[in-house]
């Protein structure tokens, strides 16, 4: 989702490798540099991406967005030879076994994308958007996410603070959209960086036509150590 062939080993030609439970596998991390360092404050850390097949092509599996040091809230992604997809969000900071997951991954871009290009837009219709409310690792109720637009951004050189210049793309998230796509009542921001991945996050609210901010989490410094996923529920990856 991020940069040609360099974002989860995209490549051309795929060669079919075997693929381990979630539970069971080792991880390595998207951004080498960044195995032994977590970003801190309102944090994302380092990306394990699994099956671990060392430098093999990974055909398909998931990867996870860890938001703090104890090795959860999470979101969980899958991706295949085509895309990447979103799976589960967390629902509380404090309660690993309280989530939200798509019935159905919902796609949020091209697993390849071009080097100095958009990434192009994913609608996704709503009948596609249904999602599961999970406590204690069951299931408590079902609702829909109405339709949805996905972009990724052409790849720019951003200033970000003690980080400098980075190359980024912005992934936009959009839902609560009509049937043509429009009037979008959400909207979320994901600033990518390359070689430190996510390091800011911003929400919008539609008031009456304008996306106003309503928050957001600046990811800008690192700290020694790493995260290690905690999840108690398999019904949150399986």
């Amino acid at each position: 989702m991020f940069d040609g062939r360099r974002l989860l080993g995209c490549k051309r030609t795929q060669t079919p490798q075997s693929r381990s439970k979630l539970r069971t596998t080792q991880s390595f991390h998207l951004f080498p540099e960044l195995a032994n360092h977590r970003h801190s404050g309102q944090s994302r850390h380092p990306i394990p991406i699994l099956p671990d097949l060392g430098s093999n092509y990974v055909v398909s599996g998931q990867f996870l967005w860890i938001k703090s040091s104890v090795g959860f809230p999470w979101d969980i992604k899958r991706f295949d030879g085509n895309y990447i997809y979103d799976r589960t969000t967390e629902l509380s900071w404090t309660d690993a076994t309280a989530f939200k997951r798509f019935n159905n991954d919902l796609p949020l871009s091209a697993r390849c994308v071009p080097s100095w290009k958009s990434g192009g837009t994913i609608k996704v219709p709503s009948s596609q958007t249904n999602y599961t409310f999970y406590g204690n690792c069951l299931p408590t109720k079902a609702q829909n996410l109405g339709y949805v637009v996905n972009t990724i951004s052409a790849p720019d050189v951003v200033n970000i603070g003690s980080l400098m210049n980075v190359k980024v793309r912005f992934f936009t998230y959009q839902y609560s959209c009509d049937s043509n796509y429009a009037n979008c009542a959400y909207q979320e921001v994901f600033s990518l960086g390359r070689g430190i991945g996510l390091y800011e996050w911003k929400y919008y609210l539609n008031q009456g036509g304008t996306f106003v901010l309503n928050q957001e989490s600046v990811i800008n410094k690192f700290d020694s150590g790493v995260a290690t996923p905690y999840l108690p529920c398999t019904s949150s990856y399986e």
